[in-house]
């Protein structure tokens, strides 16, 4: 758990560096968290991030492979729907009996959440701010530092102990 929190917050460094020398695009966003995400569940052993960094990092392929890539810009919508349902099919692929429910309920959080954010970034200033998601990540980081704590407040929360 602290070597994927350490993980998430090497992984928000190395974007606003990104973003600060490379001068990288919003569209870039969705596929570089994806990649951190994943190192970080791959290094700490945290599958619970294996989700929201699968689809992140598929839909993420998607944008740049439509926005600065081979692919025509007039089939964005269809290009991003594949590129949300590919990080789906992995999560189904490698997801356990034990954990479909939970891992299928954060998949699909994440491809909406993904979505709004994209969508609502053309009017929300802030959405579209490289600073917004190096905070994010730096606040995941610190969540995961916490996660035995977590657990316990949740089965606290849920009345069980």
């Amino acid at each position: 758990m602290l070597r994927a929190a350490i993980t998430l917050a090497l992984g928000a460094l190395a974007y606003s560096l990104a973003e600060a020398v490379a001068h990288l695009t919003f569209s870039a966003t969705p596929l570089f968290i994806g990649v951190i995400l994943l190192a970080a569940a791959l290094v700490g052993g945290e599958r619970h991030l294996v989700p929201t960094g699968s689809v992140l990092t598929s839909w993420g392929a998607a944008v740049l492979a439509i926005g600065h890539g081979p692919f025509p810009a007039n089939r964005t919508a269809p290009g991003y729907l594949v590129g949300m349902a590919v990080g789906l099919l992995i999560v189904a692929f490698l997801v356990s009996d034990h954990d479909r429910a939970a891992w299928t309920r954060t998949a699909a959080l994440t491809a909406v959440a993904g979505g709004l954010a994209f969508y609502l970034a053309f009017d929300i200033a802030a959405l579209d701010a490289w600073q917004l998601w190096a905070a994010l990540l730096l606040g995941w980081a610190g969540l995961e530092a916490l996660h035995p704590g977590r657990r316990q407040l949740v089965r606290r929360l849920r009345g069980s102990s």
